[in-house]
C-alpha cells in the first residue's frame, strides 16, 4: 500500500502543478499574452500526459475494481486521506480547466463578431467558422483564409 500512497501523492503533486499552470493560463488569458499562452500550452500538455500516465497506475493498481471502493475497503487512513486530497485537487483542476475554456470560447465568440462585421455579413459568426475553425460556408468574404 506504500507505493499505492507514494503514486497518489505523485498524482496530486502533478495535479498542483497542472492547477498553478491553469492559474498562469487564465492570467495570460486576461492579459492577452498570446505569446505565453504557447508556452502554458505546451507545459500543460507535458503535465497532462505524465497525469494520464500515473492515472493508468492508478487504475491498474485496483485489479478491475471500482477503485474509491478499492480505498475504502483497505482501511488504510492514510490512503484514505491522500485519495480525499487526491481528488479535491482533481476537481479544481477540472473547474480551472472549465473556467479558461469559458474565457477561450468568449474570445473566439467575439473574434467571429468582428469577422461578422469586418466582412459585412448579416450572419451568425458560427456561419463563417465552425466549431473546427473551418469555414462552414463557401460564401465568406475572406477567401478560405484559414487560422
Amino acid at each position: 500500500m506504500t507505493a499505492l500512497l507514494s503514486l497518489l501523492k505523485n498524482i496530486q503533486n502533478h495535479s498542483q502543478q497542472l492547477i498553478d499552470c491553469l492559474q498562469q493560463e487564465k492570467l495570460a488569458l486576461n492579459n492577452n499574452q498570446l505569446d505565453k499562452l504557447n508556452e502554458i500550452s505546451s507545459e500543460k500538455q507535458v503535465l497532462l500526459d505524465q497525469l494520464n500516465q500515473l492515472d493508468k497506475q492508478r487504475a491498474a493498481s485496483s485489479a478491475n475494481e471500482n477503485f474509491n471502493d478499492f480505498i475504502t475497503n483497505s482501511n488504510n487512513q492514510p490512503l484514505i486521506k491522500q485519495w480525499a486530497l487526491t481528488r479535491q485537487t482533481i476537481s479544481e483542476c477540472r473547474h480551472l480547466n472549465e473556467v479558461n475554456g469559458r474565457i477561450i470560447n468568449k474570445r473566439s465568440q467575439i473574434n467571429q463578431d468582428i469577422i461578422s462585421i469586418l466582412s459585412g455579413r448579416n450572419e451568425q459568426p458560427d456561419e463563417t467558422y465552425n466549431a473546427k475553425g473551418n469555414q462552414s460556408a463557401q460564401a465568406s468574404l475572406l477567401g478560405g483564409i484559414e487560422a
